[in-house]
């Protein structure tokens, strides 16, 4: 009895420690969320000294690690906190919410983190395995609005062609357009849609969240950025968002070398409130409301167009967004719009669930 208990015995360990060597040959499949920098050439010696070398959060699907296979890409650009991390970390939220911000709740961030978030969506089918790249575009006045200036630097540039080329160097990613998606929040909502119109070749499924896709909208707000500064326009406060915000888009659309401090040309006359005609002019050159009267085919040509706004905007974007999707239904073109209960960023993941579910849907895989 005792010799047969010990052949079971060894019967048992040799079995064990044969499963124990196949599990080591086994692969082990995990995700993975890294920091990468790299230098943007379209970011080098602007004036205002914005940095050429950028950060950003790079997701990388299960399984890349251990394959050959390319992936799709999805190029996710931040509205608020100007940061990469935007997406990644709560703590980065808490200069913006409550107080004299328009902002008093903090996005739905899922309690798992953003990595097993994005995890759980490719294992319930929900989004095909995807590479993630959050990049950094912050501007020493905020809010880049990911666009070509004189004065802050090549943002769009440093976007659509330096990211790009660097993500396709150096990861296995679909080098096509339909294997890329743009997604944006805010004023990367906005970049998301002017990059469809001026970049079909490169991007071939948008979404925009609560963007800012009709300038004249904006330049509305007069009375409001009047009544923000009743000693008159003394430059950018982070207590005064439209102020703030303000000087952050002429620093992008209407920037002035020759007028310091702040070189720029704001859109509005003090006291009066007034638009300010020539400074308007330069600003509609970047609106993608004006854009669709030469780009419309662009968009046309795209996979996919994702467009939504929250009803309960903080911003008041809501008929602004409503414009153009009412401009695109007359010109023909094919999109998705959403409208939801919810403010600007207070549905951020829900609202980008649906979007990665739509580009997922549209890109090459």
């Amino acid at each position: 009895m005792k010799k047969l208990m010990y052949l079971i015995g060894l019967l048992v360990a040799i079995v064990g420690f044969w499963s124990c060597e196949n599990d080591k040959d086994e692969p082990v499949l995990v995700s993975k969320l890294e920091v990468k920098e790299f230098t943007s050439e379209a970011l080098m010696n602007n004036p205002i000294g914005n940095p050429e070398v950028r950060k950003m959060q790079v997701y990388l699907p299960k399984g890349y690690d251990s394959g050959t296979e390319k992936y799709p890409v999805v190029y996710l650009l931040h509205g608020l906190p100007f940061t990469e991390e935007s997406f990644i970390s709560p703590e980065t939220w808490d200069p913006w919410i409550g107080g004299a911000s328009p902002f008093q709740s903090y996005p739905d961030f899922p309690e798992n983190g953003f990595k097993n978030w994005i995890d759980g969506l490719i294992d319930s089918g929900l989004i095909a395995p995807m590479i993630i790249v959050m990049p950094n575009a912050d501007s020493m006045y905020g809010f880049s609005f990911y666009s070509n200036s004189i004065l802050i630097g090549g943002f769009e540039d440093y976007i659509v062609n330096d990211l790009v080329n660097f993500m396709d160097t150096n990861y296995r990613t679909l080098t096509n357009k339909d294997g890329r998606a743009v997604i944006g929040f805010s004023q990367g909502g906005y970049a998301a849609v002017k990059f469809g119109l001026l970049h079909p070749d490169e991007f071939g499924v948008i979404a925009s969240h609560s963007g800012l896709l009709y300038i004249d909208g904006m330049l509305s707000l007069g009375d409001v950025v009047i009544a923000e500064n009743p000693i008159g326009f003394v430059g950018p406060d982070k207590d005064k968002f439209l102020t703030s915000a303000m000087y952050a888009m002429s620093s992008a659309w209407s920037p002035n070398l020759n007028n310091p401090p702040y070189m720029v040309d704001l859109p509005f006359d003090w006291d009066s409130g007034a638009i300010i005609p020539s400074v308007r002019e330069k600003w509609l050159e970047h609106d993608v409301f004006t854009m669709l009267d030469k780009h419309s085919e662009s968009l046309k040509s795209l996979n996919g167009v994702f467009i939504d706004c929250g009803a309960l905007d903080e911003l008041g974007m809501t008929p602004m967004v409503d414009a153009f999707c009412q401009k695109m239904e007359a010109m023909a073109i094919d999109h998705t719009f959403e409208s939801f209960q919810g403010g600007h960023f207070t549905d951020m993941y829900a609202r980008l669930e649906r979007s990665l579910a739509f580009v997922s849907e549209k890109m090459d895989r």
